[in-house]
């Protein structure tokens, strides 16, 4: 189990909790809930921490502790969003990030939004573009040690549980978890979000049929849904 250093404690990257028999072929996973902002982050000291901790997802932990009774699996991300995005695909890089970003060892794939936006693997804007994460270039050793100790343990996690889930009931579920606030951003138009909107990425990610059973859930509790309405998912 690889770790991180968090207000001087020792702590794990990513918290796992599944049981032997995974009662259900569903396991949650939970990206962008993690509040541990480690030692070796170094972000511009002058913004808050507001404007850091801007784009994590929040109360994620608080609105699903219930799957715990359940059985359900689950992978949660203790390091924040912002330090490195388990969510992205490791070659997402913006290299004018990086000290001498041409020579990094791996491809450099950065999506358009990712650089448009700064959301890219490692985020280099918060508050929608508004404040830049960081006031220096970021070493290579510091990037490796993020994804030896966060990435890759977060995604082996995944993958195991998934095997194990497959291996005890022939097929397997995931829900990924976030949260978002109640209005899109000015930028964005500034409208009311649905309570809940489930993303299947327009249906490439799962069958219909898991996505409407997850949908119809959710409305059987009474809140109003939305099926790739506001964020199609990743």
């Amino acid at each position: 189990m690889t770790s991180i250093i968090c207000k001087g404690k020792q702590i794990p990257s990513i918290t796992e909790y599944s049981e032997s028999n995974n009662k259900t072929p569903l396991m949650l996973t939970f990206p962008h809930s993690g509040e541990c902002y480690p030692e070796d982050f170094f972000y511009n000291p002058s913004l808050s921490f507001e404007v850091i901790d801007f784009q994590n997802d929040k109360y994620v932990n608080e609105l699903y502790q219930a799957h715990m009774p359940l059985g359900l699996s689950s992978i949660r991300a203790n390091f924040a969003r912002v330090y490195i995005d388990v969510n992205r695909h490791q070659h997402d890089i913006d290299s004018k990030m990086i000290t001498n970003g041409k020579t990094w060892y791996g491809r450099l794939l950065p999506t358009t939004s990712g650089l448009e936006t700064g959301s890219s693997l490692f985020w280099s804007k918060s508050k929608l573009g508004k404040y830049d994460v960081y006031n220096r270039k970021l070493s290579q050793e510091e990037l490796k040690r993020r994804l030896a100790t966060c990435y890759v343990p977060f995604h082996q996690a995944v993958t195991a549980v998934l095997e194990d889930i497959r291996h005890n009931h022939n097929s397997a579920y995931v829900m990924d978890c976030h949260s978002y606030s109640q209005y899109d951003s000015k930028l964005r138009g500034g409208g009311q979000r649905p309570q809940v909107d489930i993303g299947d990425r327009k249906g490439q990610s799962c069958s219909l049929e898991y996505t409407e059973c997850i949908a119809d859930a959710f409305s059987d509790c009474g809140y109003d849904v939305t099926i790739n309405g506001r964020f199609i998912g990743g």
